[in-house]
């Protein structure tokens, strides 16, 4: 993304690259290759900055609404960063956001896990039932609004809602289906906070559709609602 020019705190940025050292005796052969570990030449790539996965947060139950709101405000700056470059997630889930705390006055989320990114239309994003839009378990491929849609369904989910069991494309598909139809998402989200539940609803005349997000509007709903949250304390919502 540093290559697309790309800047945002929201987003990670690659602090260098090596490859795995394994544990035991490596028998690489002096003209180059891997031994026969399994994890001999696996390439990594170390990104900062580091935190806690929503996934951790909501086990310890340290995910609260003031939390769930500055989250999908930090996300949504995430995705209108990339979404200027072309580039979209396509794996959105609670592993992939983590919150960022050290040396911060207010913590923050950065949206990681880019490795299914999608930069052209011939790219595939990743499949997951709880999390991935109605496009991609339809069709393989992202719509405009996906992204923002896995966005919904990780805070619902977050928010203390039990996962389902999901054990087929159609049953993801008819859980999404029952799921709208009957607000159930834009309740649990309500519950929460009425800029959520209404970002829900806006998601939802979205879902399947070749119309974009637009960011910049939801960017500042949330903004105004987290500076009225903090009774006035200086917040930094820069990106």
């Amino acid at each position: 993304m540093k290559q697309k020019g790309l800047s945002s705190k929201y987003l990670p940025q690659l602090d260098a690259t090596g490859r795995v050292v394994h544990p035991g005796q490596c028998w690489r052969p002096s003209s180059g290759g891997n031994c026969n570990h399994p994890w001999c030449g696996t390439p990594v790539l170390v990104t900062t900055p580091v935190g806690r996965t929503v996934a951790d947060l909501v086990r310890a139950g340290q995910f609260g609404a003031d939390e769930a709101i500055r989250c999908c405000h930090d996300c949504l700056s995430a995705l209108s960063a990339s979404a200027s470059a072309g580039i979209r997630h396509g794996d959105i889930r609670p592993e992939n956001v983590i919150c960022v705390t050290s040396g911060m006055r207010q913590s923050y989320y950065v949206l990681i896990g880019w490795g299914h990114a999608i930069l052209e239309e011939r790219d595939r994003p990743a499949l997951n039932l709880h999390f991935s839009s109605t496009s991609v378990l339809q069709e393989g491929k992202l719509c405009s609004a996906s992204d923002a849609e896995s966005l919904v369904y990780m805070l619902y989910y977050s928010s203390g809602r039990d996962l389902p069991v999901l054990d087929s494309v159609e049953g993801a598909l008819q859980w999404r289906e029952t799921s709208w139809s009957r607000r159930l998402i834009q309740q649990k989200l309500g519950d929460i906070s009425a800029v959520l539940k209404a970002f829900a609803d806006y998601v939802d005349t979205l879902c399947s559709t070749p119309y974009p997000i637009d960011y910049g509007v939801w960017l500042r709903r949330l903004r105004r609602h987290i500076h009225e949250e903090d009774s006035g304390k200086e917040v930094d919502t820069s990106g």
